[in-house]
């Protein structure tokens, strides 16, 4: 039985892989903040054979704290995965420096095109994708507060160099121009650049920053939830977790998308601004198919997509790299 210390503030994550190595009986201790006595309790008391960082988990703690997390790590031979939660856009900034402040013995990356990176650094790597939890992301009564036609959860961009600023002209664009009953939730969205991108915000879309705890309660409330996508090659979290929710979701048809999902089968796919508003417009007005197929698209997450699929995959990506 292995034992996982799991090294994250945000309840993005929390409440996602470590559930999933619960279910697999793994003993799991959730490490949110960095101190002397925090660190030791870790890894000198729980003893974990397994780390796993993320993200650009860091930020906000002191470096001689994260320093001393990975001396006592090592002190103790704990295997060190670090997973690649903001490739590819931030593989540099944030993956690379990450590699280079953990020193982790793997990689896991949620982007394809990114294994081979990795393996070019002389580093064990795989691909890992988001999924949902199905004690998290799941059915509840809809709120008032979040009922609307049409959700975003998620942050504006910066530069939006991806491709999210295409999944932003074709999904968002459309449907603020021909003003839609639409709430916006995420940072910078307040901050939005209207001439890069070709059209304005209305102050009264903007709702603010959410509580990732409050996200599965817009999913199970509005009637339609936009789902950006990043990378032809990578799937965001909230792809997973939307679905997971039983929410209907209307995305992008990416390489990743059709991979894993039946369009308007798990899921709906716009291709094009027009397109966009012609599927809004009709689901809109047919909600017996619009739960239909988000109850297609529960059943394929809850089936192939849970955390603790995901976990699974670490502990044979783990077995496969350490006999290599």
């Amino acid at each position: 039985m292995i034992r996982v210390l799991f090294f994250s503030h945000s309840s993005k994550y929390t409440l996602g892989l470590p559930q999933g190595f619960r279910e697999l009986n793994c003993p799991v201790f959730v490490l949110r903040d960095l101190s002397r006595n925090s660190i030791k309790e870790a890894v000198d008391h729980f003893r974990p054979d397994l780390m796993i960082t993320t993200g650009w988990a860091y930020r906000g703690h002191k470096r001689e704290h994260v320093d001393e997390l990975v001396k006592r790590t090592a002190k103790y031979k704990v295997k060190h995965i670090y997973w690649a939660t903001e490739d590819p856009r931030w593989m540099v900034e944030c993956s690379f420096k990450c590699i280079e402040i953990y020193k982790p013995d793997a990689v896991m990356t949620i982007h394809t095109d990114s294994v081979n990176k990795y393996r070019e650094l002389g580093l064990p790597a795989g691909q890992l994708d988001f999924g949902c939890n199905p004690q998290f992301n799941k059915h509840e009564p809809p709120c008032s507060k979040y009922d609307y036609d049409v959700a975003l959860v998620g942050n504006g961009g910066k530069a939006w160099k991806s491709h999210r600023k295409d999944s932003v002209q074709i999904l968002l664009k459309p449907l603020v121009e021909r003003g839609f009953n639409l709430a916006i939730w995420g940072k910078r969205w307040d901050r939005f650049n209207e001439k890069l991108m070709g059209f304005k915000l209305p102050k009264h879309m903007l709702k603010g920053e959410l509580p990732y705890e409050e996200t599965n309660k817009v999913y199970n409330s509005a009637k339609i939830i936009i789902g950006l996508q990043n990378d032809q090659t990578m799937l965001t979290s909230r792809t997973f977790e939307v679905l997971g929710s039983g929410g209907f979701l209307l995305t992008v048809p990416t390489q990743s998308v059709n991979n894993l999902f039946t369009n308007n089968f798990h899921l709906t796919c716009s291709s094009s601004p027009e397109h966009t508003v012609r599927l809004v417009d009709y689901f809109l007005k047919h909600e017996a198919e619009r739960q239909a197929i988000a109850q297609n698209g529960q059943r394929e997450v809850y089936l192939k997509h849970t955390y603790k699929e995901r976990a699974n995959q670490i502990l044979k990506f783990m077995q496969l790299y350490e006999r290599n």
